[in-house]
């Protein structure tokens, strides 16, 4: 028997339905809401989105267990593409210090336990070795596929961290790569606009063999240098630092590439980039991550992000939402499936305890999250509803 659940009568549905792509100018500005709007959902995937009245005329929700969220916000899960971690700790003593693998997974079973209280499902987990020790970063990856997709959605991604030019480092590159190939440890590798020279195809040629997505990761500087590695690599998702010239976020708006940036890195700085409003002025495609590291950035909440790219960068709040869930998506090439609640999508949502979404960085500081929603089952739950109840 199909499992069929109907999220009924919610203030405001937030569904971002719209183009299969990126979304970029005012397409980035429109959340496709639906005042009183419901959702079915069954085994797991989306049915049928619309008005409250229009589906619960339908049959087969007549047959759903009925989850009322009046006077709530219902919205696609956050996706964070950038969370960082790191066998090694140097955070105390400036020295690596490796920690044991126990203590490794335990640590990162909380922090994906913490996502998803917050209200993120799916997350990029970047591997990020110290001082180039890429057994290291394989060390990492086997725990991070041992804990697999539970409890949020995980894309594993390699990051190289050093040039590629040298015979040596590519040899030791590949070997890494056919060890991730081999035992499916990550999907995405992620380079440094560095490793990618002019005309040096072998690190790509590389990448294709072992099947494998590519960001790229850029913290400023020549214009014709980002635009080289762009065409190079044609990365789905481009890390950004915050502070860009007007010339590099011209290159960005005009690629194909989502640009991704750690909103809360500008928290104390007093006057923080505008980067994210000049690209998504330029028409570019934006992304938000928390950029979370244990060693720099602690916060892994997407709400705060929301807010502080509203507060400090000055994006509307719809942009800020855009980017922190449908754009996120595709920054990791998983659109198709997720960042939106549209019919035959994965059913991956949030129920906030608000009442308008224009209320989310005004309301700094709370965990608004009621009730997530992942996969079509109910797996956190704050609110009064209880099965059974009505």
């Amino acid at each position: 028997m199909p499992q069929l659940l109907l999220l009924r009568g919610a203030k405001q549905l937030l569904t971002l339905r719209g183009a299969p792509n990126v979304r970029r100018g005012a397409q980035s500005e429109d959340l496709a809401v639906i005042p009183d709007g419901s959702i079915l959902i069954r085994n797991g995937r989306i049915v049928s989105v619309g008005s409250t009245r229009r589906l619960e005329n339908m049959q087969e929700a007549r047959d759903a267990i009925d989850v009322p969220v009046h006077g709530c916000v219902v919205m696609p899960a956050f996706i964070d593409p950038g969370i960082q971690l790191s066998l090694y700790d140097s955070k105390d003593t400036g020295t690596a210090r490796r920690k044991r693998l126990q203590t490794f997974y335990e640590e990162s079973v909380a922090l994906m336990r913490g996502c998803l209280q917050h209200g993120t499902l799916t997350a990029g987990i970047r591997a990020r070795s110290f001082n180039n020790l890429t057994g290291a970063d394989v060390a990492l990856l086997r725990q991070m596929a041992r804990i697999g997709n539970n409890p949020v959605n995980m894309v594993r991604a390699w990051r190289i961290g050093s040039p590629a030019g040298e015979p040596s480092s590519l040899q030791a590159i590949n070997s890494t790569l056919t060890a991730l190939r081999k035992h499916r440890l990550a999907t995405l590798v992620e380079l440094a606009a560095d490793n990618l020279r002019t005309g040096d195809s072998t690190l790509l040629e590389m990448l294709s063999n072992a099947q494998m997505e590519v960001s790229l990761n850029w913290r400023g500087g020549d214009p014709n240098q980002l635009h080289q590695a762009l065409q190079a690599a044609c990365p789905a998702g481009v890390f950004c630092g915050s502070k860009l010239s007007g010339a590099e976020c011209e290159v960005l708006a005009n690629s194909s590439s989502t640009a991704i940036f750690t909103a809360h890195s500008d928290l104390l700085e007093d006057a923080p980039g505008g980067s994210l409003r000049e690209l998504a002025d330029f028409g570019g495609a934006l992304a938000l991550t928390s950029g979370y590291d244990a060693e720099s950035e602690t916060n892994f909440n997407m709400q705060w992000v929301v807010a502080l790219a509203v507060m400090r960068l000055r994006l509307s709040v719809e942009q800020a939402i855009v980017a922190s869930t449908i754009n996120a998506a595709h920054a990791m090439r998983c659109g198709s499936e997720l960042g939106s609640l549209e019919v035959n999508k994965r059913a991956e949502i949030l129920v906030l305890n608000l009442d308008d979404y224009r209320e989310l960085p005004r309301r700094l500081g709370t965990n608004h999250v009621g009730m997530v929603i992942r996969n079509g089952n109910i797996v956190l739950n704050r609110t009064r509803w209880r099965v059974g109840a009505a």
